[in-house]
């Protein structure tokens, strides 16, 4: 059917209605979106839930990698989130203090050091800007600074169990350590364990509090009392007094194993069972106490010196010999010892070596006492049997005979005792002190010595010895010393009238620095200048201040004379020690000068003695690496070192002692550390030492000491030989015996001799 004009019209018209309708309600539909989207868009992120890391913890390990930012900066902005605009003024307003860092302030110090750079998080769409940062995602990311910023790794990571805060001292004392503490959070951290961060002696912060039971084993209880109910319970652990709630009622002045969790003490275990006895040796697992036997030892045991102040020990203290201690035992093991008296300390235990194998140990020995023999054997005792022998008469001695072995004084005073080990049978003669001082004296220095120089040594060697029977050296054989020069040289040869009456004349005498007993070494003769302890480079590589370098002469003498530090310089030396000061003390002895001339170098021999000290110390034979312009030195193996092309002193200690020595190989350069590997490589074993007054002595195996200047003999290139002049006898450090001799005719006494080798020390009882 045709449709009219007018009606087709009308039907354009409603179409065209429906279309704007529709342009319409999709405006309106994408408007609605849009908004959505911006609603979307606006929505704030919820805040994260986890415990904040503080500012103050944040400033702390900052400073710690030495980073000058600042979190709380002034000028600080809110990061734009991703697809955000900023905030308007509808945002939280932040507080006036507050103590946890935000994630603005997060943002800031990560684009401060370059956090993109360095695939540091960001943490973006985690955060608001004014959320707090969490202590796990700060952690994370300090770990990533460490890497980048603590190249000397001074900055580590640790777990400490607090025993004690001392908030006045700003001290923590944990179970093995004491620190300074910085972040205030430790103020409560006592008994907990925490995962810490470390920087020197310095606790920086607490990175999370472990939740894990703590059991302390062996902790002196010293005091329990009431406290509302419950008890207070005053402990001693590792140098460290703290006090413990507990629900127990226990008994003071016993051992216990305590167990903490929570912050809390929870449990105590007591432990009762105590025996006492004669304390015969101890090993690095077992003890042997007279009348009980041997026992093992916890690996957890702890002693404690309960008589004067009181304070924890090492078992190097345990005191061999004597019953002054009472020993807890639990499980049938020795869980501490408890130092319980002092007494006098004058019986010493010195162990015989056998001098025909070098080793402690024999076979068979003739024993003779009271006129009555027996041969003790070896195979015919059970291991950890004794067998003793002393004389009826205190002032009788023991005789012993052993198959190729003489003595020119083969009886001792005090007993003599036969102790079989797993190892073999040892032999141990303990004596009064004052009795072993009779044969160490003249086995050290000649009797016909003046006394006052005799004097001298008798203090030392009762000071020396008197160390050793307070910290034993032999503790595993149950003796303080041996009879060698491995401590001090005993019963070498028989007791004489003069050095007896020096140890009477000085009983009880001993050398102290301060409150403490000194070090006192000694040797035989001075070049005219003496060392400090710094040739033996020792750990702590530090000279003992009392036993300082300098020259050996009258005090007149020493003011004209070089320092010893002066002595450091080449030519100084070299012209010191190339001709003689008379007005050193000991100008006229046969040892202060000397020359030892090699005529034909063993390069295997020299290359063998390398080896052979590198593998007692490998730190102090070095080998030359890299190039020529840009050389240093690594400790490895040493194998063929080619031809020998020079040798040299590189280095030399105070008053002049060789300290480094450089061998030139045609393959390797060598640099031997320390006057005692130097002394020991130099030394051929065949040719003899020249004395000044023309005696000649072939060393065994040591140059009779490192102060010395070297020249080289060639052909073509090749060092064939060398010659060595030199001077003194021994190490060089501490006192002199030759000097102290010199002294004593001069008119010396005994005290001034020892205060002119040890400055600023005292002879007391």
């Amino acid at each position: 059917m045709d449709r009219s004009p007018g009606y087709r019209n009308l039907e354009n018209d409603s179409l065209k209605n429906l279309i704007k309708l529709l342009a319409i309600l999709v405006g309106m539909a994408f408007l609605f979106w849009l908004w959505l989207h911006q609603m979307e868009t606006h929505k704030k992120l919820e805040a994260p839930e986890g415990e904040a890391i503080s500012i103050e913890d944040v400033h702390i390990l900052l400073q710690a990698l030495d980073l000058k930012i600042d979190p709380e900066a002034d000028d600080i902005q809110e990061p734009a989130a991703q697809g955000r605009k900023e905030q308007d003024a509808q945002a939280e307003e932040k507080p006036e203090e507050r103590t946890e860092l935000t994630y603005a302030q997060y943002r800031h110090i990560y684009e401060q050091i370059g956090g993109a750079e360095k695939n540091i998080p960001d943490f973006a769409g985690k955060y608001e800007a004014e959320h707090s940062f969490l202590k796990e995602d700060w952690y994370q990311a300090y770990q990533l600074m460490l890497a980048y910023f603590d190249t000397e790794s001074e900055i580590w990571k640790t777990t400490v169990f607090i025993l004690k805060v001392d908030e006045q001292e700003k001290k923590i004392f944990t179970k093995n350590s004491e620190y300074i503490y910085c972040s205030s959070s430790f103020a409560d951290s006592v008994f907990t364990k925490e995962e810490v961060y470390v920087k020197d002696d310095e606790l920086l912060t607490s990175i999370r509090v472990l939740d894990e039971k703590t059991i302390l084993e062996n902790v002196w209880v010293m005091e329990v009392s009431d406290d509302n109910g419950g008890f207070l319970v005053q402990c001693f652990y590792h140098q460290v007094d703290f006090t413990a709630a507990s629900s127990q009622d226990l008994e003071r002045e016993q051992v216990a194993d305590l167990t903490f969790e929570g912050g809390k003490l929870t449990d105590v275990q007591e432990k009762t069972e105590k025996i006492r006895g004669k304390l015969l040796s101890v090993s690095a697992d077992a003890m042997e106490i007279e009348g009980y036997g041997t026992y093992e030892t916890h690996d957890s045991m702890e002693i404690y010196k309960l008589c004067g102040t009181l304070e924890a020990q090492k078992k190097t203290d345990l005191m061999i010999g004597y019953d002054y201690t009472d020993f807890v035992v639990a499980d049938n093991k020795v869980c501490a010892c408890l130092v319980s008296r002092e007494g006098e300390l004058d019986q010493i235990r010195v162990i015989l070596r056998n001098t025909a194998d070098g080793s402690y140990y024999y076979e068979k020995a003739a024993v003779t006492v009271d006129g009555q023999q027996t041969v003790v054997e070896a195979d015919k005792l059970q291991t950890g049997e004794r067998m003793i022998f002393q004389s009826n008469a205190l002032t009788d001695k023991v005789k012993m005979e052993i198959e190729g072995i003489s003595k020119e004084e083969d009886s001792y005073r005090g007993a003599l005792e036969f102790y079989k080990t797993a190892d073999g049978m040892v032999i141990i003669n303990e004596l009064p002190l004052e009795e072993y001082l009779y044969a160490v004296v003249p086995s050290e220095m000649p009797a016909s010595y003046p006394m006052e120089a005799l004097k001298a040594q008798a203090v030392c060697a009762r000071t020396y010895a008197f160390r050793y029977i307070l910290h034993a050296g032999l503790a595993q054989y149950g003796a303080h010393l041996d009879d060698t020069t491995s401590y001090q040289v005993y019963h070498n040869i028989a007791e004489q009238a003069a050095t007896t009456t020096a140890v009477k004349e000085t009983d009880g005498m001993m050398l102290y620095y301060q409150d403490e007993l000194a070090d006192n070494y000694y040797y035989s003769t001075s070049c005219g200048y003496g060392t400090d302890t710094r040739i033996w480079r020792s750990e702590t590589d530090e000279a003992i201040p009392y036993m300082p370098a300098g020259k050996l002469a009258p005090a007149e003498a020493e003011q004209n004379a070089h320092s010893a530090e002066e002595m450091m310089q080449e030519e100084n030396f070299y012209d010191f020690i190339k001709s003689v000061d008379e007005s050193d003390f000991e100008s006229g002895e046969p040892w202060y000068r000397w020359t030892y001339e090699v005529k034909e170098l063993d390069t295997d021999q020299i290359v063998k003695k390398m080896q052979a000290r590198y593998q007692a110390n490998a730190s102090l034979i070095l080998t030359r690496a890299g190039n020529k312009d840009n050389y240093y030195y690594v400790s490895e193996e040493i194998d063929d070192i080619g031809e020998i092309l020079d040798i040299s002193v590189s280095g030399r200690g105070m008053g002049g002692i060789a300290d480094e020595l450089i061998i030139t190989g045609s393959r390797k350069v060598i640099k031997i550390l320390s006057e005692y590997n130097i002394r020991y490589i130099l030394c051929d074993g065949v040719s003899k030492v020249v004395r000044q007054d023309g005696s000649g002595v072939v060393p065994g195996t040591l140059l009779p000491s490192a102060f010395f200047v070297i020249e080289t003999g060639k052909e073509k290139e090749d060092v064939v030989g060398y010659t060595l002049t030199g001077g003194g006898y021994g190490h060089g450090v501490g006192m002199s015996q030759n000097g102290a001799k010199e002294m004593g005719s001069l008119g010396y006494n005994y005290q001034e001799i020892l205060k002119s080798f040890f400055t600023d020390c005292e002879v007391r009882e």
